[in-house]
């Protein structure tokens, strides 16, 4: 829950402004952060560990990186504050990245 606020803060403070709109053109000028949940399960035969974020945003980037940067931080957090001081650097970079990949895709339409 903490790390769905988290995000919900980085996506909502990072907004791009909005483009002027032309007469015939519905403009989505924000938003709504979803809640979301880091699902991991570990084979422990092979000792490997899936990560997935139930729903998922729609960029299988900003997924990845997301949950690289949860497994990351994982082994070295005990509390909520402490994963959200480890979480929150790495999901900024991830969200800005994503928002770099959003202006350039509605630049070459």
């Amino acid at each position: 829950m903490m790390l769905a606020v988290l995000a919900a803060a980085l996506l909502s403070a990072q907004a791009a402004p909005p483009a002027s709109p032309s007469d015939d053109e519905i403009v989505v000028t924000g938003e709504r952060p979803r809640n979301f949940r880091i699902v991991t399960k570990r084979d422990r035969r092979a000792g490997i560990t899936r990560c997935t974020l139930k729903p998922p945003s729609g960029d299988p980037l900003l997924d990845t990186g997301i949950c690289q940067a949860y497994l990351a931080c994982v082994p070295t957090v005990r509390t909520g504050p402490e994963m959200e001081a480890c979480m929150r650097p790495p999901m900024g970079r991830e969200v800005k990245a994503w928002q770099e990949r959003r202006k350039a895709a509605m630049a070459t339409r």
